[in-house]
């Protein structure tokens, strides 16, 4: 009798752990996982990842540890994982069209893809979106089966590349977006329903065919969509632009072209303009290696940029002085971040920022 209760209590203790831990990620190869998902009648949970991801970290450290996430995930999926730089994951990331991380992919038992859904977020978050994504019948994945099948009409590629922007995956997202805009005229182009082709950065860069049919539209788009989304997509393209010709990043656009920039932000209405014409002034400085300018305009733009302004532009401008060997510039640099570190509203950003310009100075 003693054994067998015992036995009981050992069983017990069993479940309980089991219901205890997070989720169980398998070590099995992509085909492994196919095969096992098909025997068993279970859907593929895939959590593609890179190391260098901080939600992907967040995700596998605080998320999926959980005892919530593995009583979800261990009873209805195969649940894999594969770093998208390692092993057979560059193969999966092109074969499964991963273009952000962290990015979840669900697969059907006959191995079919399902969904993607992209970023981080909390155990409620991904439980309600695995959960939403199962019960629908058009999905990136179902949407794919049916354009390889032929579908081209204008309202299915619509859907199609909604699914394919939301799913980053962009190589396929560029080329059902070339197709649709070959069956559009001008006027439909401009119905908001389009509007997607514009308000993103894969299909209309900077100097692309549909960023000039922008602009060359905008009071058209206006009325379609509002002044206020036409404005703020002019202005996250040109905070793109112009941050990455100040991290180095950006050779090909010229001094004129961010002097024509200026022009389309002083027309902008938005809050943002300010801010704006501050990254102009720091781009236009940086292409003409004007060290005591990009000074004398960092005075003035720190303290009327964001968090995340700030977050992206210290670095490039530190290193800019560290290159120019000028510590004297470095060093009235390092000066002007500290008196913007009180200024920050994020705790972690101003831990890093004072963190980063207390090593600079170690080094020089």
């Amino acid at each position: 009798m003693k054994k067998v209760i015992l036995m009981l209590l050992c069983c017990l203790s069993l479940t309980l752990l089991r219901a205890q831990e997070g989720v169980r990620f398998e070590s099995l190869t992509f085909k492994e996982a196919l095969q096992k998902a098909k025997e068993e009648n279970r859907w593929i949970f895939l959590d593609a990842y890179t190391s260098w991801c901080g939600p992907c970290k967040v995700m596998a450290e605080q998320v999926f540890t959980l005892a919530k996430a593995g009583v979800f995930f261990n009873s209805r999926f195969v649940n894999v994982k594969y770093d998208m730089e390692k092993g057979e994951g560059p193969e999966l990331a092109k074969k499964l069209g991963i273009g952000a991380y962290p990015t979840f992919v669900l697969i059907r038992p006959d191995g079919v893809v399902h969904d993607k859904l992209v970023g981080g977020m909390d155990v409620d978050g991904i439980i309600q979106r695995v959960e939403h994504s199962m019960k629908q019948t058009e999905t990136v994945g179902t949407l794919a089966v049916r354009y390889e099948q032929g579908e081209r009409d204008k309202d299915f590629l619509l859907k199609y590349l909604r699914a394919l922007s939301d799913a980053s995956e962009v190589r396929r997202l560029r080329e059902v977006a070339g197709i649709l805009a070959g069956q559009l005229t001008d006027i439909e182009k401009i119905d908001s329903t389009c509007w997607i082709l514009f308000d993103n950065n894969d299909l209309a860069p900077f100097h692309s065919e549909n960023y000039w049919f922008l602009l060359a539209h905008r009071k058209q788009f206006s009325q379609q969509v509002g002044q206020e989304k036409v404005d703020r997509r002019l202005g996250m393209l040109y905070t793109g632009v112009l941050s990455s010709i100040v991290w180095g990043r950006d050779t090909k656009t010229t001094f004129a072209d961010v002097q024509e920039i200026g022009k389309v932000i002083r027309t902008l209405k938005t809050d943002d303009k300010k801010r704006l014409l501050a990254y102009v002034s720091l781009a236009n400085a940086y292409k003409e290696k004007n060290t005591s300018e990009l000074l004398k305009i960092s005075k003035k733009a720190f303290p009327v940029f964001s968090d995340a302004d700030v977050m992206m532009m210290v670095m490039p401008v530190s290193v800019y002085f560290r290159t120019q060997e000028d510590k004297a510039a470095l060093r009235e640099f390092i000066q002007v971040g500290r008196t913007v570190v009180p200024n920050l509203k994020i705790q972690e950003n101003v831990n890093y920022v004072t963190y980063y310009f207390d090593e600079l100075e170690k080094q020089m």
